[in-house]
């Protein structure tokens, strides 16, 4: 494994591992990298200047109001109703094609929870409320 994780993006797995053999090991990159499919300057325009590539390093957890997402499920956090906390499945209507991240969001920490933050100026949910979605 590389231990920068740019390094992988820049040859085969024949050139970085120095085997053509197949099998259990696979013979290109699966994954894009993450400076092809991530727009830093369109999310520093958006006032998230301090936002780099290392923060989205970690585990790859898309929003739901991505279209990129297979899953788009959110918290009920209304305290009035009676499905608070219940899971509520997002319509198709809410969705939108993130293209600044595709969909994936950034660790972040809110004071002491620690979390995923969406920083995609395209996501709805920050057209509509005017915060980052957020999810614990």
């Amino acid at each position: 494994m590389p231990r920068n994780p740019t390094d992988r993006c820049q040859g085969s797995w024949e050139d970085l591992y120095g085997t053509t053999v197949s099998g259990n090991l696979p013979q290109h990159v699966t994954k894009d990298c993450l400076s092809d499919i991530i727009d830093l300057n369109t999310i520093h325009s958006g006032g998230l200047e301090w936002v780099g590539l290392k923060h989205f390093n970690f585990y790859h957890f898309k929003c739901p109001y991505s279209t990129e997402a297979s899953l788009h499920y959110i918290r009920n956090i209304d305290r009035s109703s009676p499905n608070y906390w219940k899971l509520e499945e997002l319509n198709q209507s809410e969705l939108a094609s993130h293209t600044s991240t595709s969909g994936i969001m950034i660790r972040y920490a809110r004071g002491v929870k620690y979390g995923w933050l969406c920083v995609d100026p395209a996501c709805p949910y920050f057209i509509s409320t005017g915060r980052r979605y957020f999810y614990i």
